[in-house]
């Protein structure tokens, strides 16, 4: 396991809201519900190998990306002081030859459960949208279940919903 994996599990331990995580190389997926994922990796922001920012990508398995965030560890945690109180380094991972680490000040666990809550405000954007799917395709196969017509389980779904379906069942007949 490298550092950046050992740092996103971290960040995952602290409360990210992903199913199914998984981590490869030095990125972590997690389903979102439907069709979405999320991808998480370290970035860096104009230094090479500095990497002061968590960069999150939501994923449509059908669509492809469908938007991106870049969560910087300054904005997040703030300036961090050093051990000189005359130097101010904003928090990074900085990697030197083969090896890795947080430079001058580590963030302690409270730090990942607030970058975990920026996080999450941002995963739920793309969650909510599958929940309100999943319940129109739900209120449908409820009505039908329950020997309800198609007409019946039609008015189920909300007007934009009834609009896909009237056309995929036009498309049909057709």
């Amino acid at each position: 396991m490298n550092f950046f994996e050992q740092e996103l599990r971290k960040l995952v331990d602290a409360g990210i809201d992903l199913d199914n995580v998984k981590f490869v190389g030095r990125a972590c997926y997690g389903d979102l519900g439907g069709e979405n994922r999320a991808k998480m990796l370290f970035i860096t922001m104009g230094y090479a190998d500095h990497y002061s920012a968590l960069s999150v990508d939501i994923l449509n398995r059908v669509d492809g990306k469908v938007d991106s965030l870049i969560f910087r560890f300054q904005d997040i945690w703030g300036q961090k002081t050093s051990i000189n109180p005359n130097v101010s380094i904003g928090p990074h991972i900085w990697t030197t030859g083969a090896k890795s680490d947080w430079y001058i000040n580590k963030p302690t666990p409270r730090d990942f459960e607030v970058l975990a809550e920026s996080v999450n405000d941002y995963l739920s954007v793309f969650k909510e949208r599958d929940t309100v799917r999943e319940h129109e395709q739900s209120a449908f196969d409820k009505a039908l279940s329950r020997g309800k017509g198609k007409s019946e389980a039609y008015k189920a779904q909300t007007p934009a919903k009834q609009d896909k379906t009237h056309k995929k069942n036009k498309e049909a007949i057709e």
